[in-house]
């Protein structure tokens, strides 16, 4: 067997995680081709094909899980020898991939990124704002932000960090009973904020919603333009200029926020340092 270079094992990493080409070239910075290169030489040093093409996506073979193991060691590794390097002056420097829901990014994280650079200026993070569960056990993130209690990723360490209260809001100024729902949309009927809209129209004999979206972020807007009422995190609707909150004090759903890490990644001081922000900037908006 030909000798592997680690470089090409951070194509492969990078192809992984993100399951097409085009991606994983706009992460390592170089073209799609330079990627496929990359990969093809590894399978001719393995004599074996690494990945395959499932419904449009990249996916690793049994090989190719092998090689990710074994890549993912490597990589964990040149993270420990950066972060013992760094010790001697106890900075934390690299970059750190946090993945969240788009709400928690755009509303809370990304107004705290600024004292976060001003303590820490030797830090990158990498925001990834999507609905979709990112899996921290294969490294497409380091850290992962979300409004629920951890069930398949048993390999990856999890707390539980503030629980959150949401509440109906509409457009200030109009009658309630007038507004159409703004609810979430098919394949997220099943969040708690979904279901007891679906209640609520029920109950108000409304049967269907004026808009469907997928993230509290694309709600907000909706309402702010006027278009009707829907549930957002309190934490957001109440500061929120042009709102006003239609379902009184209490908050109709509660919602944990829960963190998680890979369980080799955490004692890595850029890591630590980025989940103490995280918990600190979650706790202040909490409650």
């Amino acid at each position: 067997m030909q000798r592997l270079d680690w470089n090409d094992l951070r194509y492969v990493l990078s192809t992984a995680r993100t399951g097409r080409l085009a991606e994983a070239a706009r992460r390592m910075k170089v073209d799609a081709t330079t990627v496929s290169r990359r990969l093809a030489r590894i399978e001719r040093a393995l004599g074996a094909q690494i990945f395959h093409r499932d419904t449009g996506l990249l996916v690793p073979t049994e090989v190719g899980a092998r090689v990710l193991e074994h890549a993912e060691c490597v990589e964990l590794a040149i993270d420990e020898l950066g972060s013992a390097a760094m010790g001697a002056d106890a900075r934390a420097s690299g970059t750190v991939r946090i993945t969240s829901t788009p709400w928690l990014i755009n509303r809370l994280l990304i107004p705290a990124l600024a004292a976060l650079h001003v303590d820490h200026p030797f830090i990158t993070i990498d925001l990834n704002s999507e609905p979709r569960n990112v899996d921290v056990t294969k490294r497409e993130a380091d850290i992962a932000v979300r409004l629920a209690r951890p069930h398949r990723e048993h390999r990856a360490l999890a707390r539980r960090l503030a629980t959150f209260g949401f509440a109906v809001y509409g457009p200030a100024g109009r009658k309630p009973s007038s507004l159409p729902w703004i609810t979430f949309e098919e394949g997220m009927a099943t969040l708690p904020q979904a279901v007891w809209i679906t209640r609520a129209m029920k109950r108000e004999g409304k049967r269907q919603p004026i808009l469907l979206a997928n993230d509290a972020e694309v709600m907000l807007h909706a309402i702010v333009n006027g278009l009707g009422k829907s549930i957002l995190p309190c934490a957001i609707g109440d500061r929120t200029t042009g709102l006003a909150r239609l379902s009184g004090r209490t908050p109709v759903v509660h919602r944990e926020v829960w963190l998680m890490v890979h369980p080799e990644l955490r004692h890595l001081s850029r890591i630590r340092t980025v989940i103490d922000w995280i918990e600190q900037t979650i706790l202040a908006h909490a409650g």
